[in-house]
């Protein structure tokens, strides 16, 4: 079933941020069409989803694709403060896995930096871009209705781990709630929240990881995250490494 925009908007609250919501049945990428209206100009909460990707885009330029009318796909335009830029990455991935539940019940854990997971599968995936000017364009694909046939190894979807189908409408709207209400904590209260909340979602802190640093594999054990949102790896000499880019794995046991 295609999008309905009027269910989104009869589902969101009155905030700080006024959500401005376009829907296309289908677009190369919903981050090129949200870079273009910040371009041109658009507000904050300027919002965009669609119901196929031709040419949708991850972290580190990977493809990311869905069968039309199954993922959860939308663009926004933010303008975050200054003191939440770096922390960014780690609050969408709160957000979204907040929305999730909210809308659900479901409980996403999180993957350093912000990829969103349940039950130990790829539920969603986060991409920040920032184009010239004080915008930031927030992207986000989330598996909503795929059947575990349409999935791709290591990914899951509310659908499969449910064991019914999602509204997507209900999914968008939980989510964008949830996104406005930590602009108004950060305004209200700054950005100390931001890394207890992601702590309290995330089963990665204590565990074994692999991470890449000049070209080199590394193992080390993730301890913690820093005020700028790194990843801190406690390598096997003792030394504690710094990671604020690049994909970290979680080790599996043997």
């Amino acid at each position: 079933m295609s999008f309905d925009l009027a269910r989104v908007t009869a589902q969101l609250a009155t905030g700080e941020v006024t959500w401005s919501l376009h829907y296309e049945p289908s677009c190369d990428s919903t981050q090129d069409l949200a870079r273009t209206a910040a371009a041109g100009g658009a507000a904050p909460g300027w919002t965009v989803t669609t119901d196929l990707q031709r040419r949708g885009r991850g972290r580190h330029g990977r493809s990311w694709t869905a069968p039309a009318e199954t993922a959860l796909l939308f663009s926004t335009v933010l303008q975050p403060p200054v003191d939440v830029l770096p922390l960014l990455p780690l609050l969408a991935a709160v957000t979204v896995a907040g929305g999730v539940e909210l809308s659900t019940g479901a409980a996403p854990q999180l993957k350093w930096p912000n990829d969103v997971l349940l039950n130990g599968k790829k539920l969603a995936g986060i991409l920040l871009e920032r184009p010239p000017g004080s915008s930031v364009i927030l992207g986000v694909g989330l598996n909503a209705n795929q059947s575990a046939a349409e999935l791709p190894e290591g990914a899951t979807s509310l659908a499969v781990e449910l064991g019914h189908p999602v509204e997507r409408e209900a999914l968008l709207a939980a989510i964008l709630n949830d996104l406005g209400n930590a602009y108004e904590r950060a305004d209200r209260e700054g950005v100390d929240w931001i890394l207890p909340g992601w702590r309290s979602r995330t089963a990665m802190l204590g565990k074994p990881v692999t991470f890449r640093r000049d070209g080199v594999l590394l193992r080390g054990l993730a301890e913690d995250v820093g005020a700028d949102g790194a990843l801190l790896v406690r390598t096997p000499d003792g030394s504690r490494l710094s990671i604020v880019a690049g994909d970290v794995e979680l080790v599996r046991p043997d």
